[in-house]
């Protein structure tokens, strides 16, 4: 009888045992999926508002351009560059006289070039100013990480690309090269951010047809034997107008039918190519994605936009309707202007932010801080938190 009623309480025990687990289990099944909801609901909530935190004003005639940089920027104009703060306090500051100036950062350089001309100055992290000369006019410019300097110069006869250091006081120039004939009319190149790699695309007529050649340079040993380049290739249906290193191994290239993306700079190969029918709008790039704004042909969502990362893998694709004048990608956010009405969309395709401002909206900048933002108009730099 005792044996009888040991092996019931077990059996009891048992069943308690294993109810106490399955409940257990289910406890924490559901305090999961409602923290998951909790944190998709933050991360996707949408806000429509702002709160002016701090506002300063801008010191200018209207006719500076801005960078962000940090939480600081970078104005400059026809005479001259500076950093200024929120308040529109000027932190440095260096002078030049420029028909056409444009900027390039990387990293703690930043380079000033004047397009058309024959003057270029590059300012190190402790803002000193070094200048660069040269013989012919400047069509574009980049600047590596070590501060290295790439100019597309243009000759009577044809283009070349020098690279020079500008802080060498003995030999400036470190590497020229001269563009073929054959190859075409230079668009666009790019240096890559250690400075060892460049990418040049060009555009020439064959049979008749427009076709894009891109080119890969590198100045390490492996070039050294073949006039530095290390690859090319013809892409006969698509004009190549924009080249960006991602990293220093790795480039994207920009075409009116898509994108390509190239990595091994020294055995270059391309692992990424996706091409569209639609004509593209707008292009933007960041450290882990790629992206295109495509036009619908539809009046009231005239836009899809699709994101990538660099796997080649489309992880979005979204339609909207808001039009801008300007896009970025900041993070894992697309920030968009137009002259009265800014927005942001999540990596998803979720409008996170969208507001109409009546003062306008000259530049539209990302915070370091979470949920701010910096909006300039005509007169004033605004720190703004979405609410």
């Amino acid at each position: 009888m005792s044996e009888e009623i040991n092996t019931s309480e077990l059996k009891k025990s048992i069943w308690h045992n294993r109810m106490f687990i399955v409940i257990c289990i289910a406890s924490v099944i559901v305090a999961v999926g409602i923290f998951i909801l909790l944190v998709n609901g933050y991360i996707n909530k949408r806000y429509t508002g702002y709160e002016v935190l701090k506002e300063g004003q801008r010191q200018d005639a209207g006719a500076e351009k801005y960078l962000t940089c940090g939480d600081n920027f970078v104005k400059y104009s026809k005479d001259g560059i500076s950093g200024v703060d929120i308040n529109g306090k000027t932190l440095w500051t260096g002078s030049y006289e420029m028909s056409n100036p444009v900027v390039v950062m990387q990293g703690q350089y930043i380079l000033v070039a004047d397009i058309g001309g024959k003057d270029a100055v590059i300012y190190n992290g402790k803002h000193e100013a070094t200048e660069l000369s040269v013989d012919y006019e400047i069509k574009q410019a980049d600047v590596s990480g070590q501060g290295l300097v790439a100019l597309l110069l243009e000759d009577t006869s044809s283009d070349m690309i020098n690279i020079y250091n500008p802080y060498d006081v003995s030999s400036k120039l470190l590497v020229k090269i001269p563009t073929n004939v054959d190859d075409g009319y230079t668009v666009c190149m790019a240096i890559s951010p250690d400075g060892t790699s460049v990418v040049a695309s060009y555009i020439c007529i064959v049979e008749g047809n427009a076709e894009s050649r891109v080119v890969f340079y590198n100045f390490s040993d492996v070039g050294k034997n073949s006039d530095c380049i290390v690859g090319a290739k013809n892409y006969q249906k698509a004009l190549v107008t924009d080249a960006h290193f991602l990293s220093d191994d790795q480039v994207v290239l920009f075409s009116d039918r898509g994108f390509y993306v190239w990595k091994g700079m020294k055995q270059p190969k391309q692992i990424i190519q996706k091409k569209v029918r639609q004509n593209i709008k707008s292009v933007f790039y960041g450290k882990d994605n790629i992206g295109m704004v495509l036009e619908t042909g539809k009046k009231k969502i005239p836009y899809r936009m699709e994101i990538y990362n660099l796997k080649g893998t489309r992880i979005s694709s979204f339609d909207f309707a808001e039009d801008y004048n300007d896009i970025t990608l900041s993070g894992n956010e697309i920030l968009f202007r137009s002259a009265k009405e800014c927005g942001i969309f999540r990596l998803n395709g979720v409008l996170r932010f969208h507001a109409t401002v009546e003062e306008g909206i000259d530049y539209f900048f990302r915070s370091s801080k979470r949920n701010r933002y910096y909006l300039f108009n005509d007169t004033a730099i605004q720190e703004i938190k979405l609410r």
